[in-house]
């Protein structure tokens, strides 16, 4: 039973709109960074790590991959995160009691490297974003991957591109006038290509920008380390940090309002104390474990990451931990490169 969340006394703390993360790929949460960048590209990084007849990428796949899902809506719900945009396809395991709510309507390619662009844009809802990764490198191949998405008719107010690393200025001039959105991640453009966006110009020029924490093989952490990363590194401050991971993500995601997502926090960039997802409770502190009722205490499970706040989540996180540690063959389990204590 999920506890309703509508009378809960929450003093003391801040209460915070639901966090989106506009870009994961939730079924690498267990996987620890690969690759030894700098790169050109993402492709030449995908083909140095991916050796799915190796470890660690052989034994994290043999865990099931619905399983795998789980714990990355278990990754972003402990950040806070209630909306997450999974750039793979929708999954049955999203309308089951998934932790945290996943984006349904878009449409998507993965990259000009893997995907036929044109078609995916040409079979994706008509007023739906469109989102792919695009420019995402330092070379000539991601420079002029913007030119050719204009060529094919497909850079529309409605595109979403993610990382756009490689775009020069005529790029993002193009961008500029089309009304299309980016999504950054800066962490994992850094560990991978050794630079990333300047997000303060793109907020200058008006582009639409939202925070995307991307996975873990990437950026190891969550969307709060990609926030704190954005205040500290970039000077942005609270306001303009909380904007790109909720209202500005919420409107290129083409999201509607939803004053049910809240989250409870005791400072800005701090682990939630409450996260509430459509009304319900999702996830509570030790500290405020008092507020469910008596008879439902013990359906809630402890889950705590490593250097990380304990919190209560209504899942099953023992049968979790033992059915991952089955497939994996080992005792540590990895969240977002954190480990799971619990």
């Amino acid at each position: 039973m999920i506890i309703d969340a509508a009378a809960l006394q929450l003093a003391g703390l801040r209460i915070l709109p639901g966090l989106i993360n506009a870009h994961d790929h939730l079924e690498f949460a267990l996987f620890p960074r690969l690759g030894a960048g700098p790169y050109p590209n993402a492709t030449a990084w995908a083909r140095d790590i991916y050796h799915p007849g190796e470890d660690p990428v052989r034994k994290h796949l043999r865990v099931p991959k619905r399983l795998r899902l789980i714990w990355g809506g278990l990754r972003n719900l402990l950040a806070g995160v209630t909306t997450v945009c999974h750039h793979n396809p929708y999954h049955p395991v999203f309308d089951t009691g998934f932790p945290v709510r996943v984006v349904r309507r878009f449409g998507w390619a993965h990259s000009f490297a893997f995907d036929n662009v044109a078609a995916r844009f040409n079979a994706s809802p008509a007023q739906a974003p469109f989102i792919l990764h695009l420019g995402e490198g330092a070379d000539s191949t991601s420079r002029d991957e913007i030119f050719r998405l204009h060529e094919l008719g497909a850079l529309q107010p409605r595109t979403v591109l993610v990382h756009a690393v490689g775009l020069n200025s005529e790029g993002w001039e193009l961008v500029r006038r089309s009304g299309a959105a980016v999504v950054w991640c800066p962490r994992s453009n850094l560990f991978t290509l050794g630079a990333t966006l300047d997000v303060r110009k793109l907020l200058v020029a008006q582009i639409p920008v939202a925070l995307g924490a991307d996975s873990p093989l990437t950026a190891a952490g969550d969307l709060l380390d990609e926030m704190r990363f954005a205040m500290e590194q970039y000077g942005l401050s609270p306001s303009e940090t909380l904007a790109l991971a909720a209202a500005s993500a919420a409107r290129l995601l083409g999201l509607p309002e939803r004053r049910g997502d809240y989250i409870a926090v005791r400072e800005f960039g701090a682990p939630p104390d409450a996260v509430v997802i459509g009304g319900r409770l999702r996830l509570v502190s030790k500290e405020l474990a008092f507020i469910l009722p008596r008879a439902e205490r013990t359906r809630w499970s402890p889950l705590r990451l490593c250097g990380g706040p304990p919190v209560l989540v209504p899942f099953p996180v023992r049968a979790l931990i033992d059915q991952t540690r089955a497939a994996l063959g080992e005792a540590a389990i990895y969240l977002g490169g954190r480990e799971v204590i619990a």
